[in-house]
């Protein structure tokens, strides 16, 4: 299938490599470094929408790289009509999603060099990106796992950039807001938890609970920060309920049943600084979301953080403000939980 660039330029598709419930991702067949997004189904307002972001692109970090940390719009495409049908976008190749990078099997299985310095320097190029997103008016909203990709060398790449927020400024002082339709409840702030999106203009401090809950994961061994161990006599509640409710537990709540899971991390196995903005982030930014810490803050924390980071006898990377190696601890721990003999049965009758 040929398609048509906003100035004529022709480009065949090749292979599809993606999709997904709106859209297909295709090869181009003459251009290795680019993708070309083409929707299902009619996408109204969404020309105007590209248009805007084509032309006010925000200031990629690692352009000198030539590494693209925001898959941008870089052009419309039309049909042999003149129809407009999608997009073309930087294509980046050997990049793994960033629910590869945070959980520990996957990681192991495709990208076994990762170790601890290399999730915080991931967790810190995303905070970057998202940095430079901001800068320009623009708000994610739909920030989540399956919408990061990873390199090898822990370059990040934000895709899906047609579903951000984008805030036209039009003629004569006119504004036009593109909102962001969709988003993961356990990714989504606990203000936004059951409101429809349609009809919410999101806010920095929105993507700053995305960011942070991305954050810990890669830095936790995936563990979600609303995953909890449950003491209560009836069903747990599920997470997008405990987002809402701020029950982060590794915070004791009275009346409140949750505890950390049992085989996570301890909190305290992070730098002192990045925890302080955990606590802000999922504790004090709960019911004041301008508390919750900017990507500025994560990257200065995370900064200070790597520079911490040493080695124990077993290989393992970890903050050496501890004493002892949490990994080792946490492996010795769930051995000795496996070696017990089971318990024995109910008497019967």
């Amino acid at each position: 299938m040929k398609t048509y660039s906003s100035t004529g330029h022709p480009y065949r598709l090749g292979q599809p490599i993606g999709q997904g419930g709106e859209a297909t991702i295709y090869e181009l067949a003459d251009y290795h470094d680019l993708l070309a997004k083409i929707y299902l189904r009619d996408r109204p307002g969404y020309d105007q929408k590209l248009t805007w972001m084509r032309d006010h692109p925000p200031d990629d970090p690692t352009r000198d790289l030539n590494h693209a940390s925001i898959a941008w719009p870089l052009d419309l495409l039309f049909d042999e009509k003149g129809k407009f049908i999608g997009y073309l976008m930087p294509y980046i190749e050997e990049a793994a999603s960033l629910l590869t990078v945070f959980n520990p099997r996957l990681r192991a299985r495709e990208l076994p060099e990762f170790d601890t310095a290399y999730l915080y320097h991931t967790a810190r190029n995303l905070a970057v990106a998202l940095q430079a997103v901001h800068e320009r008016e623009y708000v994610v909203g739909d920030l989540n796992e399956s919408n990061v990709m990873v390199t090898p060398s822990t370059l990040v790449t934000m895709i899906d950039t047609d579903s951000f927020q984008v805030r036209a400024h039009l003629h004569g002082g006119r504004t036009r807001l593109f909102p962001c339709l969709v988003g993961k409840p356990e990714y989504t702030p606990p203000e936004l938890q059951k409101v429809p999106l349609d009809r919410v203009e999101r806010l920095p401090e929105h993507d700053y609970f995305g960011l942070g809950v991305l954050i810990f994961q890669l830095l936790m061994d995936g563990s979600h920060p609303f995953r909890a161990r449950w003491g209560g006599t009836v069903q747990q509640p599920p997470i997008e309920e405990r987002i809402q409710r701020g029950w982060f537990p590794y915070v004791e709540l009275r009346g409140v049943p949750l505890s950390p899971p049992t085989n996570a991390l301890p909190l305290e196995s992070l730098h002192p600084a990045v925890t302080d903005l955990v606590y802000r982030c999922f504790v004090d930014g709960h019911a004041t979301p301008s508390l919750r810490p900017s990507p500025l803050e994560w990257e200065d924390a995370l900064v200070e953080a790597e520079s911490m980071l040493g080695e124990c006898d077993n290989g393992h990377v970890f903050s050496v403000h501890l004493r002892e190696c949490p990994f080792c601890e946490r492996e010795a721990y769930i051995e000795f939980l496996e070696s017990r003999p089971p318990p024995p049965p109910p008497p019967k009758g």
